[in-house]
């Protein structure tokens, strides 16, 4: 399992405790779900911005401008 898998887990947990605590209680709990909201909030957008090795390798390609970045031809497509 994935850090971040596990810290969505822990979060739901969290407030499943966060509504079964005393009311007195609440406030110190709240305070650590939003943290812990926050670092999943920025693990999602690391790993958005990363994106896929194939993908980064293939738009380099593009931007260059080689023989590997044009199309390749079928026997079928019209040239």
């Amino acid at each position: 399992m994935a850090r971040i898998d596990e810290l969505m887990t822990a979060r739901d947990l969290m407030w499943d405790s966060i509504v079964e605590a005393d009311p007195d209680k609440r406030a110190p709990l709240m305070n650590q779900w939003r943290g812990l909201e926050a670092t999943i909030a920025e693990l999602s957008r690391e790993s958005e911005k990363t994106g896929d090795p194939v993908d980064e390798i293939a738009a380099r390609r593009t931007a260059r401008g080689g023989s590997t970045a044009r199309p390749r031809r079928t026997a079928g497509s019209p040239s």
